[in-house]
């Protein structure tokens, strides 16, 4: 909800912004930009307001319970490792849109990193389905066998209770025909 109030407050600064450029400058092209974007912001404040006071009757026993809304509500999956390849991307980018105005010098400086960035990204990215397939089938990256849980899910796993007799193939192997 802070998030709305910040659309909120963004779009108050805007026209109170708007209204002082006019008195103080009566230049219309930037008046009129700052009353429109004070406007606009206002709009979506008003937008996002509605949805989340709809959403929030849902969501009541989750903000009670402290829980986080929206993507952040599920924290199954992996967290991506860190990786400079997006600021490479981004610098190749911003490289080659310069050749636009600098001359076609722009490009080549650019697109070393830009390839060189998409690369790394791709071999990451590929690394982390690796790992999170194979999370799903149970089984390491490395081809070895996943820990057991611990706790209680471990004697779920296990299949038997903590105080229960254990399974024949954890027993010592003993000859019947001699008693020991």
């Amino acid at each position: 909800m802070e998030e709305v109030r910040y659309f909120g407050r963004i779009s108050a600064y805007a026209l109170v912004v708007g209204v002082a450029y006019w008195f103080l400058s009566y230049e219309a092209a930037g008046t009129m930009l700052l009353i429109g974007f004070g406007l606009a912001t206002g709009a979506g404040f008003l937008v996002l307001r509605s949805g989340a006071r709809h959403a929030q009757g849902a969501d009541a026993a989750d903000d009670a319970a402290g829980q986080p809304d929206g993507p952040f509500a599920d924290e199954s999956g992996p967290v991506p490792t860190r990786s400079g390849a997006p600021l490479a991307v981004g610098f190749g980018v911003a490289a080659v849109a310069l050749a636009g105005a600098f001359g076609p010098w722009f490009i080549i400086a650019g697109a070393v990193p830009l390839l060189l960035g998409a690369a790394d990204w791709l071999r990451s990215a590929e690394h982390e389905l690796a790992l999170r397939t194979s999370a799903d089938e149970g089984v390491r990256a490395d081809g070895a066998e996943p820990a057991p849980p611990a706790g209680d899910a471990a004697r779920e796993w296990a299949g038997r209770g903590r105080d229960a007799e254990p399974a024949a193939a954890d027993r010592p192997a003993t000859d019947t025909a001699t008693g020991g």
